[in-house]
């Protein structure tokens, strides 16, 4: 009986003897001196090391560095609904990587001297962008799903997150966009969509990067400072904030959430007031450090969007059109107007209509549309549409319903202060002289020094 007590004592201390090499094996015990460890004592297990970031680097979130830019202009614009390239996703986050990276990835179609080729040469040999190709592609659309992929790189991966609805469990950016929307930054649509094929724009790369970076604009040190803007991005668009934090080099402190205390400012201020871009006339004032959106400056008014407008979209457009295509900014303000008003005498064919009550305000904006859409007018029209033309670009003209020679025939034209000197601009009347080969008549910036051709003015039309 003694002999198999011994037997069954000496089984058991093989039995634990393997249990706890075998737990030491797994890292899971402790090798103390002469192996004692007490089997009722808790047996503590490694802290797993934190994902590193498939990058194998971390974008710089301490410093709220600018990672997007406008485009230099006088009247700087972002162009925010514009698709982002390979070469300037690549660009906005080597802003935001470390300087000493190597960048000797190689490309068959990157110049070294492209203002892109070491943000390619760099994103490429970090294996975010085209590793292995011979080819980045730097032209080439980005997707939001792409997108998403770059950014996600340079985070630890996350799993705990449902897929949106419309990614395919086997697509190469699944990983990255479970894991975006896991911490939070790739919210989607509110259908629980994200379409990842469809092309990332300007603005919803500065809203994805803000929230990966974990930076949220000031909005009332914005408010109040107004340290930056762009024509084509107002306050009331849903990524406002989120452009001029991506875009305005800025030092803040963060306890409790983002505080600016600090900006770097412009190098250039625009002139206060008209400004001519892109076919659209803005006036810049000075003192709120922006342009004006939804008021008037004196007789001109501007939409929310900045722009000069008639009130009628169609207007706008057609009238957009025509300075866009018959101007160009290497003119003067001059050459401009000579050109417009040409552009006005030359295109169109006279047609009789009724004439209006002497000193009538309201026929501009249907008058001029008539005309262009059907290439026909009488004077009423040539003055409606040369009113708009040259308040389009900068002139404060007068147009005028009243009448012309001793006869004193309804008419209608277009007035010009210069030098405290008011010229006529008529160009239906100088059109009809040259349908009677009469071109030695000129009433393109004209003077009427001894009322010899009488035009009877009523009261001004606002």
């Amino acid at each position: 009986m003694k002999k198999r007590g011994i037997l069954i004592a000496l089984a058991a201390l093989l039995i634990c003897g393997g249990v706890l090499a075998h737990a030491v094996r797994r890292g899971g015990g402790q090798r103390v001196e002469e192996g004692a460890v007490p089997l009722a004592a808790e047996v503590p297990l490694e802290e797993p090391a934190e994902a590193a970031p498939p990058a194998g680097v971390s974008l710089v979130t301490e410093e709220h560095v600018p990672f997007a830019f406008g485009d230099g202009a006088e009247l700087p614009a972002f162009r925010p609904w514009r698709e982002i390239t390979r070469a300037q996703a690549a660009q906005m986050l080597l802003r935001l990587l470390p300087e000493d990276l190597p960048a000797d990835a190689v490309y068959t179609d990157v110049p070294a001297d492209a203002w892109y080729a070491r943000a390619a040469g760099t994103l490429g040999a970090l294996g975010v962008m085209r590793p292995g190709e011979a080819e980045f592609l730097p032209e080439e659309p980005v997707t939001r799903g792409e997108f998403v992929r770059y950014v996600a790189s340079f985070f630890p991966l996350r799993q705990d997150a449902e897929l949106f609805s419309d990614v395919p469990e086997n697509s190469p950016d699944a990983p990255c966009i479970r894991s975006a929307r896991a911490a939070g930054w790739a919210r989607g649509k509110e259908d629980g969509t994200f379409h990842p094929e469809e092309h990332v724009t300007r603005a919803e790369a500065a809203v994805l990067l803000n929230r990966a970076l974990g930076r949220e604009a000031d909005r009332d040190y914005i408010d109040t400072v107004h340290p930056a803007f762009y024509v084509d991005v107002s306050p009331s668009h849903w990524f406002y904030y989120d452009v001029l934090e991506a875009s305005v080099a800025h030092d803040c402190e963060t306890d409790g959430g983002e505080h600016w205390t600090g900006h770097t400012p412009r190098e250039t201020v625009p002139a206060d007031g008209f400004h001519l871009v892109d076919g659209w006339l803005y006036c810049y004032d000075s003192q709120r450090g922006d342009i004006l959106r939804s008021e008037n400056r004196g007789n001109f008014p501007f939409d929310a969007a900045g722009h000069f407008t008639s009130g009628s979209a169609e207007l706008d457009a057609k009238l957009r059109a025509i300075v866009v295509s018959r101007t160009n900014p290497s003119m003067t303000q001059e050459e401009m107007l000579r050109a417009l008003y040409l552009y006005t005498r030359d295109s169109f064919t006279y047609l009789r209509r009724p004439a209006y009550a002497f000193g009538a305000t309201d026929f501009m904006q249907k008058d001029a549309l008539n005309m262009l859409n059907t290439g026909y007018g009488n004077c009423y029209c040539y003055a409606s549409l040369l009113w708009y033309l040259t308040r389009w670009i900068g002139y404060d003209s007068v147009i005028y319903s009243g009448t012309v020679g001793s006869n004193r025939a309804p008419h209608s034209w277009i007035e010009i202060a210069f030098d405290g000197r008011n010229y006529i601009f008529d160009s239906e009347l100088e059109m009809a002289y040259r349908r009677k080969k009469r071109f030695d008549i000129n009433l393109y910036k004209f003077y009427d020094y001894d009322n010899r051709w009488q035009y009877r003015r009523p009261p001004a039309a606002a």
